[in-house]
């Protein structure tokens, strides 16, 4: 079990006062590129599977971009996102407006933020069954962010929001087929993940070294669950709060575990005696850019600064 909080990492969000102005919106996701070069639609569902997309250039789907808000309480605010290509594939809780009819571009909730009662559990969060990630739900519930409730009716709806995007066409860098290069294009470094009973995670460093290892001396042994969160949290330029890397870890840790892992008292998947090796590397903002857009406008009078902090990271795996 992960902790909930690394020494290492310097939470910079802190609870503000009730009459305190800012906001903090924080977002992480996860893309999955083919070794090719080209994009895929894939994420691990509750078995801890990958589904290929079937083209060449099939259709790329960000999964388990989560959200969580921090900062001042308020009353009336809508939070929108928007595909800025493609379209929404799943959205979580569900939300007040859809523009695009079965393809969704652009969601909104209308959401509030109250202050919490003295003493007051927080309420239970209801999942429908067939949610994606729905079993990874507990590890969101663990950051310390704002309760968000409809501004309409008042009723609870969880303490993050979810949704998933899909991409038709993803204009890849080209000529590039090889999985190391195809990372080098996004990012200076990653890590080296070999799929197993326990996975085993190293640094690599994505521009070729020297010595055309491309692991720098330094860097080569196998990382522990907070060294690797370490690593992430370094990508996220601090930015994100410490349970908010742990949890997405907690997410996809068991996408590269190959064996029967409990989550929910429920077996998921057996992938023993199949050994995979992925990079896993951060992904520059203009590139999360151009998958979706996200906006919070509060909905008042007072003069807010709203700070967006968001993480995409990539991952290909290596043939």
């Amino acid at each position: 079990m992960l902790p909930l909080l690394f020494p290492f990492i310097a939470d910079t969000v802190i609870a503000p006062p009730p009459d305190y102005e800012d906001l903090f919106v924080n977002e992480w996701g996860v893309v999955v590129f083919t070794s090719e070069g080209t994009t895929l639609a894939g994420a691990p569902d509750e078995n801890g599977n990958v589904y290929y997309g079937r083209e060449v250039f099939g259709p790329l789907l960000v999964d388990a971009p989560v959200i969580w808000i921090h900062g001042a309480f308020f009353e009336d605010a809508t939070f929108t996102v928007k595909a800025a290509q493609g379209w929404l594939t799943t959205l979580f809780p569900q939300p007040d407006v859809t523009l695009g009819d079965d393809r969704p571009v652009v969601a909104s909730w209308n959401i509030s933020a109250p202050p919490p009662y003295p003493r007051r559990e927080r309420p239970e969060l209801i999942v429908p069954p067939d949610t994606p990630f729905g079993w990874a739900m507990g590890f969101w519930r663990q950051v310390p962010s704002l309760d968000l409730f409809s501004a309409g009716s008042g009723e609870y709806m969880a303490n993050f929001l979810y949704y998933e995007a899909g991409i038709s066409y993803w204009e890849v860098p080209d000529g590039i087929y090889d999985a190391k290069i195809l990372a080098a294009n996004y990012a200076s470094d990653g890590l080296l993940i070999t799929t197993g009973n326990e996975p085993q995670v190293k640094r690599i460093q994505l521009i070729p070294l020297p010595d055309g290892s491309g692991i720098p001396g330094n860097q080569t042994d196998r990382l522990s669950d907070e060294e690797i969160c370490e690593v992430i949290c370094g990508w996220a330029a601090g930015n994100l709060k410490s349970q908010e890397i742990t949890a997405l870890w907690q997410t996809w840790e068991p996408f590269f575990s190959t064996s029967i892992v409990d989550m929910n008292d429920e077996y998921v998947h057996d992938r023993r005696g199949i050994e995979e090796k992925w990079i896993l590397f951060p992904l520059p903002w203009d590139v999360v850019e151009e998958i979706s857009t996200i906006h919070l406008e509060v909905h008042d009078s007072v003069d807010r600064n709203i700070t967006y902090n968001r993480l995409f990271l990539g991952l290909v795996r290596v043939y």
